[in-house]
């Protein structure tokens, strides 16, 4: 097996100059590098990752913790999300490595420490034990969504979001404009803090107005698995068939692959859309369902440019030689496609890139 010291023999350079062109770290000639690559490419080299780890103290790769029940079943959201985060880091030259395991599920067998130079968190929950283990590690992480841990002061932690709570008052407050009073809201499970932001704006429109409603209109999503277009499905034959005290008008949706389970069982119910109910759908835009004809109203919530600013912003955090300030940043969501929603006046930091 080749090592360093023959590709630098047979390149006629040093060691050192070998490990720049291949780290990049310090400025090459272009001749020299088409001398050093092709040395390598002959004795078939490629350098050892993990030994460069050590001598570096960098493992060159990023982790993105996600929930065990996204599975490799992602939706339009999460699919953009990554998408995002993976075209900033590989301009960075780092990899990008799905974490699904959670701290409560993993064999302490297997507990060691974290193969990364820094994290993304991907929907915290309530008390979240990935933001409390990466802060005693001192490991440099970026949340996406609110940050949330019983044992870290939250006020000190990097992340990035979109103003869910006014997203979800301006969509419930549009709805009561077109005359809508009995709206179902599809919501995220309860153990998030996204479900619980935009539930507080939800029923924030309800008061605004003075208008009544129920505790039943916000319905969480099952924290366990199930796959989100059975989830709409059936949770809308549940409110719309079986329980018919309440004559909902419209729905709003947590996320694209529930409204799609919604059209469905609307479909079977023979409601049509707009002209029966109203729908909703909180996430990407929605080819699929232009498709199909239905005139649906999407709010995107600009997922690639969430993944992209928390890779930023990580980066930002892993080589500031000073503590990064810790704030917020906004991304505004966009009413199909068109017109930001009105989400700027609680923020700290909002871009629109």
């Amino acid at each position: 097996m080749a090592k360093i010291s023959d590709v630098a023999k047979l390149a006629g350079v040093s060691k050192g100059t070998v490990s720049n062109v291949f780290s990049m770290k310090r400025g090459v000639s272009e001749a020299v590098k088409e001398r050093v690559l092709s040395a390598a490419e002959t004795l078939n080299y490629t350098p050892n990752h993990i030994a460069r780890s050590l001598t570096t103290k960098q493992t060159m790769i990023i982790g993105l913790k996600m929930p065990r029940s996204h599975g490799l079943n992602l939706g339009e959201f999460h699919a953009n999300l990554l998408n995002g985060v993976v075209v900033t880091a590989a301009k960075k030259n780092y990899r990008v490595l799905i974490d699904t395991l959670l701290p409560k599920n993993l064999d302490l067998s297997y507990a060691t420490a974290e193969p990364f130079d820094g994290v993304i968190i991907l929907d915290p929950t309530e008390d979240d034990d990935r933001i409390t283990q990466l802060h005693r590690r001192k490991l440099p992480f970026v949340v996406v969504g609110s940050p949330k841990s019983r044992y870290v002061n939250t006020d000190e932690i990097l992340s990035v979001d979109n103003d869910n709570e006014n997203i979800a008052f301006e969509i419930c407050q549009l709805l009561i404009e077109k005359g809508h009073r009995n709206i179902l809201f599809l919501n995220a499970p309860s153990s998030q803090t996204v479900a619980n932001e935009r539930k507080k704006g939800f029923f924030k429109a309800f008061k605004a107005r003075n208008l009544p409603h129920l505790e039943s209109f916000n319905y969480y999503k099952p924290n366990k698995l199930e796959d989100p277009i059975a989830y709409g499905y059936a949770a809308t034959l549940k409110f719309f068939k079986e329980e018919t005290n309440i004559p909902y008008t419209a729905i709003i949706a947590d996320a694209d692959r529930v409204a799609l389970g919604i059209l469905q069982a609307l479909n079977e119910l023979g409601k049509k859309i707009p002209d029966d109910v109203s729908l909703v759908a909180l996430s990407d835009d929605l080819p699929s369902t232009k498709e199909l004809g239905f005139n649906l109203t999407t709010v995107d919530l600009r997922a690639f440019n969430l993944g992209v600013e928390a890779t930023q912003l990580l980066f930002e955090k892993m080589t500031s030689k000073e503590k990064v300030k810790a704030h917020k940043v906004i991304v505004p969501a966009v009413l199909n496609g068109g017109e930001s929603l009105k989400t700027l006046e609680l923020t700290d930091d909002t871009v629109d890139r």
